[in-house]
């Protein structure tokens, strides 16, 4: 406004105005152009953000979908698997019994009816188990297991097996097999087999009598392929482009000639695509069709012997179930089945034993099927039954009966399967209760978490009523045996603890006795200088009167301590000659204080220069032999000089504390404590051993403690010891009570 107002001035050049007008009209449309298309942008970017926040957040909430989808659909079929393999088995199972009744019968019709229900129950079974293998591969719950394979034995084989089916219709098959540059590959046998057994059976239906079949297979250019080729009725290209696709048939009308549910050739596909593979058909209609498997062309490494899989927690649990049912024989055992059959008629109203015998082995049964537990009880007749209708009643039983093998469905109320076999682990009774448990289920998850629980057996639904015997049989076998085992164990401990008590009482009694003639020895020869010394003190005593008065009383006292010296040495000797010949020695009442007096005097030598101290009071009195107790004291006084000197330098630095008194129970208690070196703690238990001894050779034979242990024995006392290494040792005698 201010630049309008002074462009209008009288002064301005009306031109000049003119011009800065337009030019400010200009600009100012520029500008809200500008601003215009520059806000529009901005609102159209905007909204473009909202449109991808919105798809981005309906793409999760898609992908979420999915994903409950997909878990949806595994329960789904988890739960089929238990509920279709369940009625399967109580389909196939009777089937199976009533064959062997009826064995005797040859009535066709019945053999018609039976062959009927088998073969549609096999024909269900197989359908589920191919539904399942689809969904595990799905999941990616079956990664490939490869082993080594030998193309040529493989496909022979595979002709071989096949070929009874063929010639049914008079289809012939046959093989042809170039693989010199590499006769052994390194793939999945399982998965390959069901791959060229699907091809060839459908290969075989859809060809016609006077028809062939042919299994081919190549290696080149690092590839193998395998080829099924027949010469049956052909497909058309639209057949061709849908012969892949999940659940679809080229007849789906309701008079289709073919049955079946489209799901073999998909199962291929899904199959060969899970080995790195690649599947592919060509067919002309009315001439036949070609099948084509190509697969990565691996060499076995080395250390992959012939026939060895690749260890994997799915491989353990096949192989674990197919050798069990491979030890059963259909054929020889399934009349002796049948003779308990009919011990069962119905279950109790509250959960009890079925049948009881004392001398028969008892089982649990529990599932929440009545019709299952029956069936099972009426196979297992030659034993105690008893049954549970869920996994908290089988535990109430199982602590109840204490039975002897447990069967377990799965997936019952309450607790589960895996749930009581891991309380069955944990109780100390049953830990060692061999358990069967029974499972519709398809994935392996379940039987890994069962086997770390402590399953001992899997038994897959529907299952032969001989696998069932046969594995419970081998199961309480194996338990009866395992239990014998150990109580053999615990008889060869125990004699074992016998023989080695054996062996240290007469290692002992071999030490005694050596400690006894060697003692009687030592014995012999000290009497022999001891009565010249006694003779020689006698002769010295007479010399007494040609001493002058004044050195008569001084040399009196010397020979009266030698006399002294020389009667405990008897004392000792006869001592030591009661010990070893087991005497009993003479017993008086003693001045304990005046016993270690004594000890000290003999050892005062040896002391010399250390500190000894003595806390006893005089009126202490101890029933014992003199001797003996004096020797006893020595021995330790001896066994503290030796420490002090190994640990000190100096003498005047040891310490030696001897102390006594009486405790709360009237028992004395007289310990004798040195400051030495100490005694080690893994040898504190030895020290009273004969012959044990730490000292260098010619410093000692180890046999001091153990005869002051003798003679501690034998005044009725106990010794022990106590020490720490370095710092200090202390024995400590307990007489008992004086009356």
């Amino acid at each position: 406004y201010l630049y309008i107002s002074l462009i209008l001035l009288p002064q301005h050049d009306p031109g000049d105005v003119f011009t800065h007008t337009y030019f400010m009209f200009v600009t100012a449309v520029f500008a809200c152009v500008g601003t215009y298309f520059y806000n529009d942008i901005r609102y159209r970017e905007f909204l473009l953000v909202k449109e991808v926040e919105a798809a981005r957040e309906k793409v999760e909430n898609t992908n979420q979908q999915l994903r409950s989808i997909d878990e949806t659909k595994s329960r789904f079929f988890a739960n089929l698997s238990h509920e279709l393999r369940t009625p399967l088995t109580l389909i196939l199972g009777p089937a199976e019994n009533l064959r062997g009744l009826l064995k005797s019968s040859n009535d066709p019709v019945c053999d018609e009816y039976l062959d009927t229900i088998e073969e549609n129950g096999y024909r269900l079974l197989r359908l589920i188990n191919d539904i399942l293998d689809l969904v595990k591969l799905d999941s990616g719950e079956s990664p490939p297991r490869p082993e080594s394979v030998e193309v040529k034995s493989f496909i022979d084989g595979m002709v071989s097996n096949l070929r009874p089916i063929a010639s049914m219709k008079n289809v012939a098959i046959s093989s042809q097999c170039d693989v010199q540059t590499m006769p052994i590959v390194w793939l999945d046998r399982d998965r390959l087999e069901k791959i060229i057994l699907n091809l060839s059976v459908n290969a075989v239906k859809f060809t016609s009598s006077e028809g062939s079949i042919v299994l081919a297979v190549a290696v080149k250019n690092d590839k193998i392929k395998f080829t099924v080729t027949d010469t049956g009725q052909g497909m058309s290209e639209e057949e061709v482009d849908n012969v892949f696709v999940r659940f679809w048939q080229a007849d789906m009308s309701a008079k289709r000639k073919h049955r079946g549910a489209g799901i073999g050739l998909s199962l291929v596909k899904s199959l060969t695509e899970s080995m790195d593979g690649e599947v592919t058909v060509t067919s002309k209609l009315g001439e036949g069709s070609v099948f084509s498997i190509e697969l990565p062309a691996i060499e076995p490494s080395s250390d992959a012997s012939d026939g060895e899989k690749v260890n994997s927690s799915e491989d353990v649990l096949e192989r674990f179930n197919s050798q069990a049912r491979a030890r059963t024989d259909r054929a020889s055992t399934q009349q002796s089945l049948l003779t308990g059959k009919e011990q069962v008629e119905s279950l109790p109203e509250k959960t009890e034993e079925v049948n009881s015998t004392a001398d028969r082995k008892r089982v649990l049964v529990a599932d929440d099927e009545e019709a299952m537990r029956h069936f099972i009880i009426r196979q297992l007749g030659e034993y105690d039954l008893v049954e549970a209708r869920d996994g908290d009643e089988a535990w109430e039983v199982s602590q109840k009966y204490k039975p002897d093998l447990v069967i377990l469905d799965l997936m019952m109320p309450g607790m589960d399967g895996i749930e009581v076999t891991r309380k069955l682990r944990a109780h100390e009774q049953l830990a060692r209760v061999p358990v069967i448990l029974i499972t519709a289920q398809a994935s392996e998850a379940p039987r890994l978490e069962a086997l770390e629980a402590g399953v001992n057996d899997f038994i897959s639904k529907p299952f032969s009523t001989v696998e069932l015997s046969v594995r419970a049989k081998n199961l309480l076998n194996s338990a009866e045996f395992e239990i014998q085992l150990s109580d053999n164990n615990e008889r060869l401990e125990s004699a074992y603890g016998q023989l080695k008590e054996q062996e240290s009482l007469l290692v002992h009694t071999e030490k005694l006795s050596s400690l006894g003639r060697m003692s009687a020895g030592i014995v012999h020869e000290v009497n022999n200088p001891l009565n010249y010394t006694k003779t020689a003190l006698h002769a010295l005593e007479t010399f007494k009167t040609v001493l002058p008065e004044d050195e008569r009383e001084d040399y009196l006292d010397v020979l009266g301590d030698a006399r002294e010296g020389v009667q405990r040495v008897i004392g000792i000797v006869s001592d030591l000659r009661s010990f070893t010949r087991g005497d009993e020695a003479h017993m008086d009442e003693l001045v304990l204080k005046d016993v270690v007096e004594s000890a000290r005097r003999l050892c005062s030598s040896g002391m010399s220069g250390m500190k000894f101290s003595v806390d006893i009071s005089e009126a202490l009195l101890i029933h014992g032999n003199e001797g003996q107790l004096c020797q006893v004291m020595v021995n330790f006084f001896q066994n503290s000089i030796r420490a002090i000197e190994t640990k000190w330098d100096s003498p005047e630095e040891g310490e030696i504390i001897v102390s006594a008194d009486e405790n709360g129970d009237g028992a004395l208690l007289l310990s004798v404590r040195d400051n030495g070196c100490g005694i080690p703690p893994d040898i504190q238990d030895n020290v009273f051993d004969p012959f044990f001894t730490q000292n260098d050779v010619g410093e000692g034979m180890g046999l001091g403690l153990s005869i002051c242990h003798r003679i501690i024995k034998q005044h009725h006392a106990t010794v022990s010891v106590d020490s720490e290494v370095g710092e200090y040792a202390e024995f400590t005698i307990t007489f008992p009570k004086t009356d």
